[in-house]
């Protein structure tokens, strides 16, 4: 059986990712946008699900918290597979 996600639901998985994975490298949300070369508004909006970062923001995010971006999508796939096998 395949389920589809939802975007939506794809980008709160991703942002709360990202805040977790801030969060335990010591960042607040500014100094981390900061070091990412966003605007701490994007970031913020980014966390909370509200939008879709790019390639490309993804990658100096997973950059500037010290980590591949390949480990990044292995983390938010197991994620993602949790959440499948509660809904089954």
């Amino acid at each position: 059986m395949v389920i589809i996600m939802k975007k939506e639901k794809l980008n709160v998985i991703i942002g709360n990712r990202l805040r977790r994975l801030r969060e335990n490298n010591g960042f607040n949300q500014y100094d981390f946008a900061y070091e990412c070369e966003v605007s701490d508004a994007y970031y913020g909006r980014i966390e909370r699900g509200e939008h879709s970062p790019s390639m490309t923001i993804l990658y100096k995010i997973t950059k500037t918290l010290g980590i591949s971006l390949s480990d990044f999508f292995v983390e938010i796939e197991k994620e993602i597979q949790d959440i499948k096998k509660e809904k089954i």
